[in-house]
């Protein structure tokens, strides 16, 4: 009785069942390609407490969610709104897995931004954002130990004065740890990939 295959057949085969399994590994054991930058390994950051609306809120107490972290002010013209906008879109887009993940909006303008007018001006993009804000001394505190830079410009003459702030976004993973920034203008569906892909690590 003839074999359907040869031996040559059967070498060619498994030949090509070695070379796909290689491929398999390969293509897994890559490191995962995002659109921010990541960070590796992943940087453990302090912990800090702020106000919120609803009273003091502590960093730490979101360990098991990714925490977006973004500092800006309420009265900026540009970035920040477009920025917080980008991160509504994002969340909305990941549907229920956004529950795993918590928004962070920390005003660096410790003189204009209180808990209550935070919490009025995050909940306007989204719920379940939350805004924070603090003393001098803890803003810069904060900003230090974060990497952010800021300056509050000097007052025209009817008072009103902008702010220079890093528009860099942190992520951090379930542990607390910074993993991964987005520069300024990241759009939603970038934001929503890596975000889906934090979540499944």
């Amino acid at each position: 009785m003839k074999l359907p295959f040869n031996r040559r057949d059967l070498m060619f085969f498994g030949v090509v069942i070695v070379i796909v399994i290689g491929l398999a590994i390969y293509q897994f054991s890559q490191p995962v390609n995002f659109v921010g930058e990541s960070i590796s390994p992943p940087k453990p950051m302090p912990d800090f407490t702020l106000q919120s609306g609803q009273g003091a809120v502590t960093l730490s107490s979101f360990r098991g969610r990714l925490v977006v972290l973004y500092f800006g002010y309420t009265n900026c013209p540009d970035v920040c709104p477009l920025t917080l906008a980008n991160l509504r879109q994002a969340l909305d887009k990941l549907g229920d897995r956004a529950k795993d993940v918590q928004v962070l909006f920390v005003s660096v303008d410790w003189k204009r931004d209180t808990p209550e007018k935070l919490a009025s001006y995050a909940h306007a993009f989204r719920p379940d954002f939350i805004g924070l804000t603090g003393s001098q001394a803890q803003i810069d505190s904060v900003t230090k130990d974060f990497g952010i830079f800021y300056l509050l410009n000097l007052p025209d003459k009817n008072g009103y004065y902008s702010v220079d702030h890093t528009a860099t976004v942190l992520v951090l993973d379930r542990q607390g740890a910074l993993t991964l920034t987005w520069s300024n203008g990241t759009l939603p569906d970038a934001i929503a990939s890596d975000l889906t892909r934090l979540l499944k690590q």
